[in-house]
Order: C-alpha cells, then structure tokens, then sequence
C-alpha cells in the first residue's frame, strides 16, 4: 500500500510539472503556455510538395494533438492550411536551408483554431491573384485563431498585412520574429504595405455580435519590423503589450487604427527613421465615436532615432516637451491622463522586459541582428538585416529571383525508429532508438523527449544557445 501511494505521488508530481512548463523555454507573453501538439503523434514531413503523401498539408490535416518535423529542407511552393489545432510545426528540425513557404499559411476564417506552435518557419507568398486579391493577401492569417505562438518567424511580401490577427484573434505571443518587405508597388497599386493587425470587431459601445471572439491578450515581443509603413503593430484591444521591437522605415510605430479599448504596455522599442518616409513613433488613433475612451497606457524606455526631429529615450510623451514639439501622436479624444499610470499594466503570464539600452542607444538592435527570425537566414532576411545596418533600402517588392541563395541542403540525421529524434541523441538521453513510442517519456524537465529534442536545436540557433541545458 505505501508503495502505491508512493507511485501516485509520483505520477501527480510528474503530470503536475507536465501541465506547468512553457510552450518551450524562451516562450513569453500571453501564447507562453500554449501545448501545440504535446503528447501526440509525431508526423515527418518527407516531400517538399505542398500537398499529397509527406506534405506539411497532409500532416497539418491530420486530426489530434502532433508535433510536425522535417526529413526535407528548402521551398514549399503553395498555400498552408492549418484546419486543426493542437500542433506543433518544428521548422528546426529541417536539415541544413530550413522551410520558406512561397503561399499564405493560414487558419480557417471563422472558425476557432486552437492551440498552435510555429517555430522557425519562412513565409514569402507570390504576388496577389484572383484567389488571394491584395485586400487579403497576407503572409499569415490567423483572424480567428486562438492561443498560439509564433517564434523566430521570418515573413514578408503581404500586400495587405504581414500578420493579419483582425477578427478577434487572441492569446498570442509573436516573439523574435523578422517581419519584412510587405509589398510596395504603385504599378499594380499594391500600397497598403503593414506590419501586424489584431482588432475585435465590435462597437465602440462593446456590444458584440454573439461569436464575436476577444481580441487582444496578445504580446508583441522582441521582433524587427523593416520596411512597414505603420501598423507595426495596429493593436485595438487590450490587455496587450509591445516590448523590445525595432521599427526601421516605417511612419507611425504603434497603432489602434480601430475602435480601441484595454491597456497597453508600450515598454523599451526602437523607431529608426528611413529613406522611404518621415518617422512618427506612435499614433493614437482610437475609431470610437465619443470619448472618454477606455485605454490606457504605460510607455517606458522607447528610442527613437530620428535625426532632425527627434534622437533620444521617449516614456510618457506628453511629459516629453522635445517629443511632442516633434511628432503628433494623439487624436480622437486620447487625453494625456490615460498615460499617467504608476508602473507597467502586470497581466502578462510570462512577461521579460530588459532595458533596450544596457548597451547603449544600439542594444536592442544589436541584439535583434544577432538572434532574429528563421534559421538559417534566407536572402531576403539577409537583404532586410543589411539595409538596416546601413540605413538603406525603400519599400518596393523586392523579390529575389532564388530565395534558395547560399542555402544548403543537407541529409536528416539516422532515426532509425522514425519517432523524429535521431538515434544519437536518444541513446544520449537514455532513451531507445528502436522503440518508437517513446517520443512521449517525460524527460526530467516535464516536456516529452520530442519537445527536449526540438526545444534543443531552436534553442542551439542564433543568440538563444544561453538556454541551450534548460530543456532535456
């Protein structure tokens, strides 16, 4: 008896820390605890072709909780549809170029998608066409998805958003993710060119059709916007957060551009002026009918660097007589009491602000160039990072004719029992690389062996190998 109650003390302890740990260990913000495709199968993708046996699309059709990995590095030339929750996609696991996508990866529209990690994953859809006009062209759309994250992403070449989260989309983290050259081209009058939207659509009085989802508990973390007019990001709806993001090139930084309500946190950005157009950091822009409008703000430790105008560390602008001599950022009934809060809004479950400038005015950048978006870095990544250290560039559609430039495919590593851990790591994590249902053993860290394995090679790429004896 005492043995069994031992036993059982064991398995509480063990699924109690299960049910605790992150998404992955640098997960943060309102997605930190998303699960994705734990506990579940795991399903290799074998083929490049965006549909049919081995696909992505084949594996992401699959019902039930699965973790995706990659036997095939290189390009996906197609649209990704991500009809179910409950998974994970492991674009680390590709061998030696990574995954880009050339398609829109998207959720059904209307629909509540749950549940969702995405790591490492390139997405640069061709130019709009009759299926996807340019009022709906976005590299991701997840308008109704809900509880996901999106980390180290690399996206660009939206015509209408980079990341479209519109209609109600919420519990979200987007961290460490390159967002880059939405479409700019005044031939085809494809102008809109934005970064990320996430917005409720109801009336400024909250009332709300009755499948209206929430909208924001969204966490906009540690990501490089280049290129983007505005909307980087548009957030309407709070509980939100905007934390350590660099903006280059764009006009106005943060956005409501919608009828607004919720906190926010605007804490430790950088807005770099560009060629393209004159710089305005913020813009308060709420779309309600009337004041009073319930928001509110904390800003803190935001550097714009805007030479002319405006260069220097800007927290509550109204108190800020040089910023706003420079800029306009308010309108529609924002008065400079909703930014006289005591301290930073605390309703992030996961939440790790560092100051941009232990380092110096260049410390947010400099540590976004050395760890940001997917692994390895395309060309176009490579292109956006160059024109940010040199201040150079404009927004245009700018559309290499090999987005496989200096990307190597390689060999996936021997995994004999095809449970998507190689053999030699397993055998090193006392683990049996010919039994291929024990990709769900709770490793010492409560993730399953396949989490410890794909947590590992993300957190082993770029500036993340800090956390690299955290996750086994």
């Amino acid at each position: 008896m005492k043995n069994k109650t031992l036993i059982i003390l064991w398995l509480m302890i063990c699924l109690n820390s299960h049910a605790q740990v992150k998404a992955f260990p640098e997960a943060e913000g309102f997605g930190a605890y998303v699960t994705g495709g734990r506990g579940g199968d795991v399903i290799k993708v074998t083929t490049l072709n965006p549909t049919g046996v081995g696909s992505l699309q084949a594996a992401l059709n699959a019902a039930g909780p699965r973790i995706i990995v990659f036997d095939v590095s290189g390009i996906i030339d197609g649209d990704i549809h991500i009809p179910h929750g409950d998974v994970t996609i492991a674009g680390q696991t590709a061998p030696g170029a990574g995954i880009t996508i050339t398609g829109h990866l998207y959720t059904t529209y209307d629909a509540d998608i749950n549940n969702i990690i995405i790591r490492h994953i390139r997405v640069r859809p061709h130019d709009p066409d009759n299926e996807w006009p340019s009022s709906q062209h976005d590299a991701i759309q997840f308008s109704d998805a809900n509880h996901f994250i999106l980390d180290h992403i690399d996206a660009s070449h939206g015509a209408d958003e980079t990341i479209d989260l519109w209609n109600g989309a919420s519990h979200i983290t987007i961290q460490w993710s390159h967002l880059s050259f939405p479409i700019y081209d005044t031939i085809n009058g494809w102008t809109h060119n934005k970064g990320v939207i996430n917005h409720r659509p109801c009336l400024d009085d909250g009332s709300c059709n009755a499948n209206s989802r929430t909208g924001g508990y969204i966490s906009i973390l540690n990501n490089l916007f280049t290129h983007s007019r505005n909307r980087t990001p548009a957030l309407s709806v709070g509980p939100a957060e905007v934390k350590n993001n660099l903006t280059y090139n764009g006009r106005e930084g943060f956005v409501h551009h919608n009828v607004s309500s919720g906190d926010f946190n605007i804490v430790g950005n950088t807005y770099i002026e560009g060629p393209s157009i004159s710089l305005a950091p913020f813009w308060f822009d709420p779309e309600n009918s009337s004041p009073p409008i319930p928001t509110a703000y904390w800003l803190q430790d935001n550097y714009v660097n805007d030479p002319g105008n405006y260069v220097g560390v800007v927290d509550n602008p109204w108190n800020d007589s040089a910023f706003s001599n420079a800029y306009s950022f308010v309108c529609c009934g924002i008065v400079s009491g909703q930014f006289n809060q005591s301290g930073m809004f605390d309703f992030s479950p996961i939440s790790g602000y560092q100051s941009s400038f232990t380092t110096g005015s260049t410390g947010l950048e400099d540590k976004l160039v050395e760890t940001i978006g997917a692994y390895p870095h395309d060309i176009v990544a490579r292109q956006s990072l160059l024109e940010l250290s040199q201040r150079s560039g404009s927004w245009r559609n700018y559309r290499p004719a090999d987005l496989m430039l200096e990307l190597t495919p390689t060999a996936p590593p021997t995994d004999s029992d095809n449970d998507g851990m190689p053999n030699d790591w397993e055998t090193a994590h006392g683990l049996n690389p010919n039994n291929g249902s024990d990709h769900n053993t709770i490793m010492p860290s409560g993730y399953t062996a396949i989490e410890a394995y794909i947590n590992g090679l993300a957190s082993a790429m770029g500036n993340d190998v800090i956390f690299a004896n955290d996750f086994e």
